[in-house]
């Protein structure tokens, strides 16, 4: 079994944590999955939740977009040293930046492991409205299956989740992120939330840029297996 700590999205039930645009997860209290809009906001929720910075071995960054690479900075000024994992082609500005702060910056291959049973699935690049994106997306493989996170999926959320299925020939547990769903078509909502059943994924928990009418169409189709990605929780996979 592992865990997800959810340290930064847009939802919370404690007051006292910050919450914005943008997401972050930690796995098992060493991997951070992206770094959420404000090193700040970021940092304030870590440290409520008992988390120490310098426990934070590794950093992967879905892609590079500004509310998934905000807190990096941040991170990195109070934990330098720590490598941090890139698609290949993100900007050469980034991967400066990176080397700057004193981190080792690390691309990428195609399901490469990351930490024990945390895998990549390596760059993805296609063209959507804000142009050509290289994103990755994290492979969380347990005992109950493998579990997906998703930065922003802009690729295709149905394909990431098919492509790791059939590499790993194992059940999808949870998937977790965001989706890019946010100006799809009621009904092109609909065709990807049934795809998701198709595909037997068991638990889903939609936040970020999937958008409130995607995510109560996941809500009424899982039901009890349906996930609220609040900030402060942490999901057990």
């Amino acid at each position: 079994m592992m865990e997800i700590k959810i340290l930064f999205d847009s939802s919370k039930e404690d007051i006292r944590y910050i919450v914005g645009w943008g997401v972050s997860y930690l796995i098992d209290n060493r991997v951070l999955f992206d770094a959420g809009e404000n090193g700040e906001m970021l940092s304030h929720n870590i440290d409520l939740m008992g988390i120490r910075p310098k426990s934070i071995q590794k950093v992967v960054i879905s892609h590079e977009h500004w509310d998934h690479v905000g807190g990096l900075w941040h991170l990195l000024a109070v934990n330098p040293g720590i490598p941090v994992y890139v698609c290949p082609d993100v900007s050469r500005e980034f991967k400066d930046k990176i080397v700057a702060s004193g981190s080792d910056v690390v691309e990428v291959k195609p399901f490469m492991e990351i930490d024990r049973d945390l895998y990549t699935t390596g760059e993805t690049m296609a063209l959507c409205r804000y142009g050509t994106i290289p994103e990755q997306a994290l492979v969380l493989r347990t005992d109950n299956g493998i579990s997906l996170i998703a930065g922003c999926a802009h690729n295709g959320i149905t394909g990431i989740v098919e492509a790791a299925r059939e590499k790993f020939h194992s059940p999808v547990h949870l998937v977790l992120g965001g989706f890019h769903t946010l100006d799809l078509s009621a009904a092109a909502v609909r065709s990807l939330v049934q795809r998701f059943k198709e595909i037997g994924v068991r638990k889903i928990c939609p936040t970020h840029c999937t958008g409130d009418e995607a995510i109560a169409a996941f809500r009424d189709l899982y039901g009890p297996d349906f996930v609220e990605a609040v900030v402060g929780r942490t999901l057990s996979v």
